[in-house]
C-alpha cells in the first residue's frame, strides 16, 4: 500500500525512540497518532479496507501480529512483564537489565500524559458510539458528557481505570441513564474485584458501567442493563453484563 506518512512516520519515530515500550502506551499513542493524522478521504478508505472501520485498533493489531501494514516498521516481536505491565521490544537487539529498568521508569513518568490521552480517545469513541445509537452530545463538563435523543437523556462519566470509579460520584437526574465508561485492562482481576465490591450497589442505583476494549475499539456492558435498543445494538457483546453476573456473583464462587 502507499505509505501514509502522517501515521507511519510518527509510529516509526515512537518505536525507534522508545525501543522498549509498554503495550498500553503503544496502544494509546497509536490512537493519538491516528487522531492527529488528519487523513484524507482516500487515505481513510484505504486504511479501513485493510484494518477495518476502527483504524487505530486495526493498526495496533497489525503490529502485534508482526505483520504491520506499513513497511519497515521496527518489529516488536518479543515481550516481557515488568511491574505487572507488558513491554514489547525487538529480539534482534540485546538489552541490559538497566535498559529495562530505564524503560519502566520512563513509562512511570509518562503516566500523567497517557491518562490525558486515554481520556481523549475514550471520549471520542464514546461520542461515536452514542452518535451511531442516535444520540447527540448536548453538554460537556470536566466530569461528564450528556447525550440526548428523542425523549431520552444519558449522562456519561469516563474513568481511566475501573479502580478509579467511585459510584457515589456518578449521579444523573431522575429518569436519565447514568453511564460510566472504563477501559479494558491487561488482566481481569480489577474487574472481578470491583464487581464483588460494588456490583450490587451499582445495579441498585441503576448505574451502567461499560468497558471500552482499547485493542478492539469496542464498547460492551459490564454492570447494569440498557433499555434502549439502539444502544443495545451498538454493543459488540451486548450480553456481557449478564454473563458477568451469572459467573461472578459471590455465592456461585463458593
Amino acid at each position: 500500500m502507499t505509505e501514509i506518512k502522517s501515521i507511519a512516520g510518527p509510529l516509526r519515530e515512537l518505536i525507534e525512540e522508545k525501543e522498549i515500550i509498554a503495550r498500553c502506551e503503544l496502544l494509546i499513542r497509536t490512537y493519538q497518532i491516528v487522531s492527529n493524522a488528519k487523513l484524507s478521504e482516500e487515505e481513510h478508505k484505504e486504511l479501513t479496507a485493510l484494518v477495518g472501520e476502527r483504524i487505530a485498533p486495526g493498526i495496533f493489531a497489525s503490529m502485534m501480529n508482526k505483520d504491520p501494514i506499513f513497511f519497515d516498521l521496527p518489529r516488536l516481536d518479543t515481550y516481557t512483564q515488568m511491574n505487572g505491565r507488558i513491554f514489547h521490544f525487538m529480539h534482534t537487539k540485546k538489552y541490559s537489565k538497566q535498559d529495562f529498568d530505564n524503560a519502566a521508569s520512563r513509562f512511570l513518568r509518562a503516566i500523567p500524559e497517557l491518562r490525558v490521552l486515554l481520556l481523549q480517545c475514550m471520549e471520542q469513541r464514546l461520542t461515536e458510539f452514542m452518535t451511531d445509537a442516535g444520540y447527540v452530545l448536548s453538554d460537556r463538563s470536566n466530569q461528564s458528557l450528556t447525550f440526548t435523543a428523542d425523549n431520552r437523556t444519558a449522562k456519561a462519566f469516563i474513568a481511566t481505570s475501573v479502580k478509579a470509579v467511585n459510584i457515589d460520584n456518578c449521579r444523573s437526574k431522575p429518569g436519565d441513564d447514568c453511564i460510566v465508561l472504563v477501559p479494558s485492562s491487561e488482566t481481569l482481576e480489577p474487574f472481578v474485584q470491583f464487581f464483588r465490591d460494588w456490583g450490587q450497589a451499582a445495579e441498585d442505583r441503576s448505574l451502567q458501567i461499560w468497558i471500552m476494549n482499547l485493542e478492539k475499539g469496542t464498547i460492551d456492558p459490564f454492570i447494569g442493563y440498557t433499555t434502549d435498543l439502539d444502544i443495545y445494538n451498538q454493543f459488540d457483546n451486548p450480553r456481557l453484563a449478564e454473563t458477568v453476573r451469572n459467573y461472578w456473583v459471590p455465592d456461585k464462587d463458593q
